[in-house]
C-alpha cells in the first residue's frame, strides 16, 4: 500500500468513532481513492495518490461524513448534563460541607470511595475536581443511556422554580449614592483602623484612649476584613456602570459564602477581652448559620436567572 495512503487511512481510522463496520468502512476509502486516482490521473503512482487525497479532504471530515448520525451524548440529553452534574456536585460538596463542620467521615464501600475533609482550604482547594468528577460521572451515565437506544425521559425538578415561584433576580443597577456610601465607609474604616489598630471597641471617650473589644490578634484581623470586605463592595458597586452581568452578583455572594463559612468553622478560642462577653459566641454562630442560609439561597437563585437569561438570548 502506498505510504502516504496508509498514513491518510490511518488518521481516518483515529476518528473514526463506529462500534462495528470500522474495517469495512476504511476498506471503501480506500477503494474510492485508488479509482479515483486511476480516473482522473491514469496512472497509479505516489504523487497522483496524493493529490486524490487533497481531493477528498481532512482525515477529520472524511471521518465524520461515515459518523453522522452517530452520538456519544444524545443531543437530547446535553442539556441534562450540565443540570446533572451541577445537582450530583450540589449534593457532593454538601456532604464535604458537613464531614468538615462536624469532623465525620461518609463511606461508600460499594465503589471505595470515602469524603473527609481535614481543613477550610481542602474543602475548597477541591472544588473543581469535584464538578469535574460529578460531570465525568453524569456524562457516563449519559453516555450509557444513549447507547442503549432506549427511549428514557429524564427528570427534572421544575417543582423548585415553580411550585417556591422562583423569580429572576434583577441586575443590580449602578448607583451613585452606595458608591458614596461604601467611600465614605472606606476612608473612615482605614482612618479609624490606622489611628487605633482596630475597629472594635467596648467603650469609647475621646479624652482617653477606646478600651478594645476583641484581643489584639483576633481585633486585627477582624479589622482588615472588614476593610477587605468594605473595599471589595466597593468595587462590586462600580462595576455595574461598566458591566451589566450576573456574574458581578455571583462572585459577590461566593465570596461572602466564603467568608462565612470560615468564620463559621475557624477555631477561635480567646476572643473576648472581657471574659462576660462570651456568651455572645453560640449568637454569632448562630448568626453565622443564617447569613450562609441565605447565602446559599440567593446563590441558587443567580444561578436560575442566569440559565433563564441565557435560554432567552
Amino acid at each position: 500500500m502506498d505510504r502516504n495512503l496508509k498514513n491518510y487511512l490511518e488518521e481516518i481510522d483515529h476518528y473514526l468513532i463506529l462500534s462495528e463496520g470500522k474495517k469495512e468502512v476504511l476498506t471503501e476509502i480506500e477503494s474510492h481513492i485508488l479509482e479515483k486516482t486511476e480516473k482522473s490521473f491514469g496512472k497509479m503512482s505516489e504523487e497522483n495518490i496524493q493529490k486524490t487525497i487533497n481531493l477528498f479532504g481532512s482525515a477529520k471530515e472524511v471521518a465524520e461524513k461515515y459518523i453522522e448520525g452517530f452520538q456519544i451524548i444524545s443531543p437530547s440529553y446535553k442539556n441534562y448534563l450540565f443540570r446533572y452534574t451541577w445537582v450530583l456536585f450540589a449534593i457532593h460538596y454538601c456532604l464535604k460541607f458537613i464531614s468538615y463542620t462536624f469532623n465525620v467521615a461518609f463511606k461508600f464501600s460499594p465503589f471505595g470511595f470515602s469524603i473527609k475533609i481535614k481543613s477550610i482550604m481542602q474543602l475548597f482547594s477541591e472544588a473543581p475536581t469535584t464538578w469535574i468528577y460529578s460531570f465525568g460521572i453524569v456524562a457516563l451515565i449519559l453516555y450509557f443511556i444513549t447507547q442503549s437506544e432506549k427511549e428514557i425521559n429524564l427528570i427534572w425538578p421544575q417543582f423548585a422554580v415553580s411550585k417556591f415561584k422562583i423569580k429572576t433576580l434583577p441586575l443590580n443597577k449602578p448607583s451613585r449614592i452606595k458608591v458614596g456610601i461604601m467611600m465614605t465607609l472606606q476612608i473612615i474604616s482605614l482612618f479609624v483602623y490606622f489611628k487605633y489598630n482596630t475597629l472594635f471597641f467596648q467603650t469609647v471617650n475621646l479624652s482617653q484612649p477606646p478600651v478594645l473589644l476583641f484581643e489584639e490578634s483576633f481585633s486585627n484581623f477582624m479589622s482588615l476584613l472588614i476593610i477587605s470586605i468594605i473595599f471589595f463592595e466597593l468595587i462590586c458597586s462600580i462595576l455595574p456602570f461598566f458591566f451589566k452581568t450576573y456574574w458581578i452578583d455571583l462572585i459577590n455572594n461566593c465570596v461572602y459564602l466564603i467568608v462565612a463559612i470560615f468564620l463559621f468553622n475557624h477555631p477561635f478560642k480567646e476572643v473576648f477581652i472581657n471574659p462576660s462577653y462570651y456568651i455572645l459566641k453560640p449568637i454569632a454562630s448562630w448568626i453565622l448559620i443564617g447569613i450562609i442560609v441565605i447565602l446559599l439561597v440567593d446563590l441558587f437563585k443567580i444561578l436560575i436567572s442566569m440559565i433563564r437569561i441565557k435560554k432567552q438570548v
